[in-house]
């Protein structure tokens, strides 16, 4: 599991990566907003940790234009700012948990426990995504179409459709969708991220994931205009 925890108090932050270190987690410390909304678009993270209080950019500008973007990465807000209402202010523009400082580790780490399983750690919080047409619906692992048709996937394509939806817009690299997707006992240097690749390509349209040689995939939420 990936997390990156945006916290400035760095005797705080220290403690925090040792902790879910040692808990098996890998982390990704930012010290300000600014670094936050850099690493949110470069990587993928499972789970977002965010101070509200950052200095640059307020924490709540990064959970702004990280919804905007259509992330559905689960944010835990992490503040002093206790009181009800900026609770409420956090929840509204779209955080799925609040903790106030001080606070017990212990705590903070069930509480994030929770949040991955409800978002079954690789789609997201949404029951369906959509993007310009596409729908994916994820109890059900089909996938519907702009022409309103109806796909079943296999489990494989199912995961890397969702992933690949579950951050739009944003260059993956193999290794980042090989260690979501596949078993750990696939050789990575394989060609069967390219065959998954092929077969949603039939399904969704070879236009929706670009390849970018030699770096990964993305998933495009905006589609080049047919010419008329």
């Amino acid at each position: 599991m990936k997390l990156l925890l945006a916290e400035d108090e760095t005797l705080l932050a220290n403690s925090l990566v040792k902790q879910f270190t040692q808990h098996g987690f890998v982390v990704d410390w930012a010290a300000d907003g600014e670094e936050a909304s850099y690493l949110i678009n470069e990587h993928p993270y499972d789970l977002i940790i965010l101070d509200l209080g950052l200095p640059k950019k307020p924490g709540l500008e990064v959970l702004e234009s990280l919804r905007a973007q259509q992330h559905v990465t689960p944010v835990l807000i992490l503040t002093a700012r206790n009181g009800w209402q900026e609770r409420v202010e956090g929840l509204k523009k779209g955080a799925d948990d609040y903790l106030g400082k001080p606070f017990h580790f212990e705590e903070l780490l069930i509480r994030i426990q929770n949040l991955l399983k409800r978002s079954s750690v690789e789609g997201g919080v949404n029951s369906v995504l959509e993007s310009n047409g596409l729908s994916l619906d994820v109890e059900t692992q089909r996938v519907t179409t702009e022409d309103g048709l109806e796909h079943d996937l296999t489990h494989t394509e199912f995961r890397l459709l969702r992933f690949l939806m579950s951050h739009p817009n944003k260059l993956l690299s193999k290794s980042d969708i090989m260690a979501k997707i596949v078993d750990q006992n696939y050789d990575r240097d394989s060609n069967v991220l390219e065959v998954y690749i092929r077969r949603l390509r039939k399904v969704i349209g070879k236009e929706r994931i670009q390849t970018q040689r030699g770096q990964g995939y993305r998933f495009v939420t905006t589609l080049p205009e047919e010419p008329k």
